[in-house]
C-alpha cells in the first residue's frame, strides 16, 4: 500500500514527545496535547480530546475518524456493539478535529474512505427501521470544505476502485455519478447491492428478491448522446465473482428442480451472455491471474460437490478433489488449497493443494478448519484439530511441491505470514487475552524452531514492510490494553500507551505513526512515533 507523505515539523515534533511529557498538565482536549503521570509508555500526543470510539484510519494513513456522544440505540434485537454518534475526522499530523455528521452507525456500510483516501462517505440520521440514512462526502484534504449531502434514504454506497465514482442505492433506486457532488443519473429501481468490476467500466448489481434477485451490469461512463441501459444476465441469483481482469463474470442461479441450490454461470464482458458451467456449486472462483476458474460441481444440500479446476473460459476442468466446500488460489495463481471430504457438522475436512496447470493433488492434513497463503504462494499454513495424545489445534506448514506437511506448532490461536515467516499467537492463558507472538523464519531449516517475539500480546498488526508490528496487551485492571511496537530486526520493544481500546493502528509515511484511543481520565484520540 502507498502511503502520502507526513509533514517533517509534525514528526519532529512528535520525536521530542518524551522530552515534553513531564512538562504538559494533561489538558481536557485539543491538538497536541499530552498528559503526566505515566509510569509506563505516556508516548502519545493526543490529537483530540473526550471519549471516543470506532476509530478508523484512511490507507494513506493521513486522516482519522471517530464517533463522540455515542450511544446505543434502545432497540431489541441489535448487535451489542452497535453505537450511533458524531463522526468526527482529524489529521494525524496534528490540526484541528472537526465533527462533520451525527447520527452515524458504526456498523458496516455506515462509513467508508475512497480508496484513493480524498473522501470519507458516511450515513447521518441512520434509521434503524429500514438500515438507511442520509449519505454525505467530505473532501479530506481541503480543512474549509464542508460535507455534501447526496441522497436521503441510502441504504448501500460504493467507491469505484480508482475512487473517481460512486455508485448509492437511494429509496430502493441506485443511482451512479463522478465524485465528489455528481451529476449522478439513475441506473434502476429495486437495487440491493452492487459492486464495480475491477477495472471501474462496468457496473453489476442485483436487485431485490421481490424483484426476482435479478443480476444486471451497466457500463459506467454513458455512450455520448446515448443513454447506456442495464442488462440482466439473469434472475434468482446468489452470489457472482467478477475475474481480476473485468473480462469475465461467474454467478450462481438457482436451480429450480433442487430446492437452496444454484448451479454456475459464466459471461464474458461485455456481451454477458450466460453459459452454465457447473450445478450444485457453493464455492467457486477465479485465479488472481483470471487465467483459471475453480469451482464444486455436482453438490447436494448435505453434500459439497467435487472440485473441477479448467480454463476462466469456462472449457471443462479436471476434477481435483471431492466434496470440496472451501478453496483458494495461491497469490502468484501456480496452486490451489481446497477442503475435501468435508464434513459440515464439524466445519472441517482435508487439506489439499494442487500445483497448476497439471499438477497431481495432494492431500496433507486432516480435521482442517481453515488455511491461508503466503504472499508468495510457495507455503500454505493450516489448523489442524489432533485427537491424540491429547485434543490439541496444532499449526502445520506445507511447501508447495514438497511430500508432506510439517507441524510448525501445537496449540496455535490465529496465524498468518509476514515477510519471511510464519507469524501465530500460542501458549495462551486468559483465555485467549495473553498469548505469546512467535515467528517460524521461512525457509525452514532443519529442526529449526519458533522463536518468541512478544509476550502476553492479545492481538497484533504488521506495517507494510513487515520490520515492525504493533501489538496489544489485555490489562488485568480494567476492560483496555496496553499499546507497544517492536522491531523485528533489532527486537526492541517499546510500551506507547496504557489504557487504550482496540483498535490501535499504523499512520503516517512509512507506517511511522501508531494512532489509538485512550480511555479514563485521559480520553481522546493519540498519536505516537511508532519505533521502538
Amino acid at each position: 500500500m502507498n502511503r502520502r507523505s507526513v509533514m517533517a515539523g509534525a514528526l519532529v515534533a512528535l520525536a521530542l514527545v518524551g522530552c515534553k511529557r513531564g512538562e504538559d498538565k494533561g489538558g481536557g482536549g485539543g491538538q497536541g496535547k499530552a498528559r503526566s503521570g505515566a509510569a509506563v509508555g505516556g508516548m502519545g500526543v493526543m490529537l483530540a480530546g473526550g471519549p471516543a470510539e470506532d476509530l478508523r484510519v484512511t490507507e494513506d494513513g493521513q486522516f482519522a475518524t471517530y464517533l463522540t456522544k455515542t450511544r446505543k440505540p434502545t432497540v431489541e434485537g441489535i448487535p451489542p456493539q452497535m453505537r450511533l454518534g458524531t463522526l468526527n475526522v482529524v489529521p494525524v499530523t496534528g490540526g484541528s478535529p472537526r465533527p462533520v455528521g451525527d447520527g452515524v452507525t458504526n456498523v458496516p456500510g455506515g462509513m467508508l474512505f475512497t480508496p484513493d483516501s480524498k473522501h470519507v462517505l458516511y450515513l447521518t440520521g441512520y434509521n434503524l427501521a429500514n438500515q438507511s440514512g442520509a449519505l454525505h462526502v467530505l473532501a479530506l484534504s481541503d480543512p474549509s470544505a464542508e460535507p455534501k449531502k447526496l441522497g436521503d434514504s441510502v441504504g448501500y454506497f460504493l467507491p469505484s476502485p480508482d475512487g473517481t465514482k460512486l455508485a448509492f442505492v437511494d429509496g430502493g433506486v441506485l443511482k451512479l455519478g463522478p465524485l465528489p457532488t455528481g451529476p449522478f443519473r439513475q441506473v434502476g429501481g429495486e437495487v440491493s447491492t452492487a459492486e464495480f468490476s475491477p477495472d471501474g467500466k462496468t457496473l453489476f448489481f442485483k436487485r431485490r428478491l421481490a424483484a426476482a434477485g435479478g443480476l444486471l451490469a451497466v457500463p459506467v461512463e454513458e455512450p455520448a448522446g446515448k443513454p447506456a441501459e442495464p442488462r440482466k444476465l439473469a434472475d434468482q441469483v446468489g452470489d457472482y465473482v467478477l475475474s481480476p481482469d473485468s473480462k469475465r463474470v461467474a454467478y450462481q442461479v438457482r436451480n429450480p428442480a433442487l430446492a437452496g441450490m444454484y448451479d454456475l454461470y459464466l459471461a464474458d464482458v461485455p456481451e454477458l451472455t450466460g453459459r452454465k458451467v457447473a450445478t450444485g456449486t457453493t464455492a467457486f472462483a477465479f485465479s488472481p491471474d483470471s487465467k483459471w476458474l475453480a469451482r464444486n460441481d455436482g453438490g447436494k444440500p448435505e453434500v459439497p460437490g467435487d472440485l473441477y479446476v479448467g480454463p476462466a473460459s469456462g472449457e471443462p476442468g479436471r476434477k481435483v478433489g471431492e466434496r470440496v466446500k472451501e478453496l483458494a488460489f495461491s497469490p502468484d495463481s501456480q496452486a490451489l488449497g481446497f477442503l475435501a471430504k468435508y464434513d459440515l457438522p464439524a466445519g472441517a475436512g482435508l487439506m489439499g493443494v494442487v500445483a497448476l496447470p497439471d499438477g497431481e493433488p495432494k492431500l496433507v492434513g486432516s480435521r482442517v478448519p481453515n488455511f491461508t497463503w503466503g504472499k508468495d504462494g510457495k507455503y500454505v499454513a493450516f489448523l489442524s484439530r489432533f485427537l491424540k495424545p491429547v485434543y490439541s489445534v496444532d499449526l502445520m506448514l506445507y511447501q508447495v511441491g514438497a511430500e508432506k506437511a510439517e507441524k510448525a506448532h501445537p496449540g496455535v490461536f490465529g496465524y498468518g505470514f509476514a515477510p519471511g515467516a510464519l507469524v501465530f499467537r500460542a501458549g495462551c492463558i486468559r483465555e485467549g487475552r495473553a498469548c505469546d507472538f512467535k515467528a517460524l523464519p521461512l525457509p525452514r531449516e532443519a529442526q529449526a524452531q519458533p522463536q518468541i517475539w512478544l509476550q502476553g500480546i492479545y492481538s497484533y498488526k504488521l506495517s507494510d514492510d513487515g520490520n515492525r508490528i504493533l501489538a496489544t496487551s489485555a490489562r488485568m485492571d480494567s476492560d483496555t490494553f496496553d499499546v507497544a511496537v517492536y522491531d523485528v530486526k533489532t527486537q526492541a520493544r517499546k510500551t506507547l500507551d496504557q489504557g487504550a481500546q482496540l483498535p490501535a493502528y499504523f499512520a503516517g509515511q512509512n507506517d511511522s505513526l501508531a494512532v489509538y484511543v485512550l480511555k479514563g481520565a485521559n480520553a481522546g484520540v493519540y498519536v505516537a512515533p511508532a519505533q521502538p
